[in-house]
């Protein structure tokens, strides 16, 4: 993460995003008795229908609080949810349903009861996920898994709208992945741009979206989770400024909206932090009541590389325009540090003031002295009190294959190294650098975090799993996040980033593909899926660590883009 500095020329924005969400700050005073709300859903033949998200949204508020139905189509919002007296609409809305809203008023001291009756409909392509676009596709496992991976910067609708040749296919492949990518044979990754999978993925494309193809795309849908555990969740949504709207074609980095890419929680205040992927712009958010600032900052020359990076290296692919933050996290001294390409930003809370340093990287570390660690053409710590840059020697290459990083207690560099599936650690004691091999060839591991006892925990994007490394004993465990899910194989799960809550022994990661969360037990390995009450598209979780119950904090990236809060209901 990069902080960057400024003074008071940097304009603060201020975006009340309130109406009267203020109200959803309160605990309910029915925390401890009846819930405010409560009702059952049932299809138009009477059948109870399980993990049926419900949704209240308050009347002028930018807040919205959802449940989930259990086995016997029941649903309630526990008192101590986010749920307030006064003027709802309730909306349940499906893929294979008729979308069904109520108004209700709710008045403190009792329940009211609001129940739906849903009615099936057909479902369009517009309500399909990647992963269910990718299941209705002719091909093999290895076609398919490559096509998936073209959602990371739009849709598969905006993607295979249009048929082509396999010349004009290899032409868009050759764009999306960069020139230098496709020239390069990277073995240790299943990642599509490699110059290996240029032509075999250009004639499937052809094959199945060739010139004039005209064919609506197939899909097939998942099923929900129904099991009562998948329905203790309650999910409360926060607007924010810029959010945008639900598009197929908007491109990743549509300037006119906001992309939160990575979120921050003060455990001393209300605030939580959010970096925009696309412009210089930190938010915050108020827990409480739901009101949103936008502080923009400037940069020193150099910084930010808003034609650089993928850009420079002939990636002009579609959702790349350069510019914005990354990765953000706390200092020692509880300043707010940033991280994007070439820079690193510090912002201090209590002044309202930023800092930039023209040295630092989109993903970083910061070590117990806060000196921030990061890699840009070699390892460096940045010494933010003297503004000095140490450079350490690492294999060359080493910023090219490493996704995420963390440093340690002991100011060990922790990389994912995602395109030699591989775990790196560079010791500064010794000087020295070592990789390990992640059990899966190919796995992609991409974003992490370490542990209280200093293990880090990591999502292989390719794989569909997460592994555990312990950088002392040099042990890697893998998990999958579907039960015996193998990998590479139907519904291609791609964990991209995930959260470790060490007080319940929790990992909290997700699934790119079909916008899905899962908990996984630290301890035994199980795994639990949950539906979000919308197909989000997550880069970045982190773990409540001051909630009363198992709480995970998740920035929505694509338009519609909020702040979203889970919560285990038991």
């Amino acid at each position: 993460m990069v902080t960057v500095s400024g003074v008071p020329r940097y304009a603060l924005v201020t975006l009340l995003m309130v109406g009267l969400a203020g109200v959803y700050g309160q605990r309910s005073p029915q925390a401890a008795g009846e819930p405010l709300l409560a009702g059952k859903v049932v299809a138009a033949g009477g059948q109870a229908l399980a993990g049926v998200p419900v949704r209240a949204h308050r009347e002028n508020s930018t807040i919205a609080v959802n449940v989930y139905t259990d086995s016997r189509g029941e649903y309630s919002f526990p008192g101590w949810s986010a749920l307030s007296p006064g003027s709802h609409s309730v909306t349940v809305e499906l893929p294979d349903f008729e979308r069904a809203t109520q108004d209700a008023t709710l008045a403190a001291g009792k329940t009211t009861r609001v129940d739906f009756t849903l009615r099936s409909r057909q479902p369009t392509l517009p309500d399909a996920t990647a992963a269910e676009i990718v299941a209705g596709l002719p091909g093999t496992d290895e076609q398919k898994h490559l096509v998936i991976q073209c959602d990371n910067c739009h849709s598969l609708q905006f993607a295979l709208r249009t048929g082509r040749t396999k010349d004009e296919w290899i032409q868009i492949i050759r764009r999306m992945a960069g020139e230098r990518a496709v020239s390069r044979e990277t073995p240790g990754t299943r990642a599509f741009g490699q110059k290996k999978y240029v032509e075999p993925l250009a004639e499937y494309l052809a094959s199945i979206r060739g010139p004039g193809a005209a064919d609506p795309l197939p899909f097939r849908l998942r099923p929900r989770p129904t099991g009562d555990t998948a329905s203790m969740l309650v999910v409360t949504e926060y607007g924010i400024p810029r959010a945008g709207h639900r598009d197929l074609n908007i491109l990743r980095g549509d300037r006119r909206f906001a992309w939160p890419h990575d979120i921050l929680l003060d455990s001393k205040s209300p605030y939580a932090y959010y970096t925009d992927h696309f412009t210089f712009t930190l938010g915050r958010l108020d827990r409480r009541t739901g009101e949103v600032k936008e502080f923009p900052y400037t940069l020193l020359s150099g910084m930010g590389r808003e034609e650089g990076g993928a850009i420079a290296a002939a990636q002009r692919r579609a959702g790349n325009p350069g510019g914005g933050a990354h990765d953000i996290a706390w200092d020692p001294d509880g300043n707010v540090i940033i991280g994007m390409g070439g820079g690193t930003v510090r912002f201090n809370p209590r002044t309202q003031e930023f800092t930039p340093w023209a040295a630092g990287s989109n993903m970083f570390g910061i070590d117990p002295t806060g000196r921030v660690w990061f890699l840009d053409k070699g390892l460096h710590a940045l010494d933010m009190k003297t503004g000095d840059v140490k450079h350490y020697d690492v294999p060359p290459g080493t910023d090219d294959d490493t996704y995420d990083m963390e440093t340690d207690a002991g100011g060990r560099s922790i990389m994912n190294l995602w395109r030699l599936g591989k775990m790196g650690v560079f010791d500064p004691q010794t000087g020295q650098f070592s990789a390990y091999q992640v059990p899966t060839p190919g796995s992609g591991p991409r974003r992490g975090e370490l542990d209280a006892r200093g293990r880090a925990w990591v999502t292989l994007y390719w794989a569909g799993r997460i592994a555990m490394f312990d950088p002392d004993t040099r042990e890697i465990r893998e998990y999958p996040i579907i039960p015996g899910h193998q990998p590479y194989t139907p519904p291609f799960p791609s964990p991209y980033s995930l959260a470790v809550d060490d007080r319940h022994q929790i990992v909290w990661t997700n699934d790119f593909n079909t916008g899905r969360i899962y908990r996984l037990d630290a301890r035994t390995g199980a795994s639990t899926e949950f539906l979000m009450p919308e197909p989000y598209e997550i880069r970045d979780l982190t773990v409540d660590d001051t909630a009363d119950r198992p709480t995970v904090w998740i920035p929505v990236y694509r338009p519609p883009a909020k702040m979203v809060k889970v919560e285990m209901a038991n």
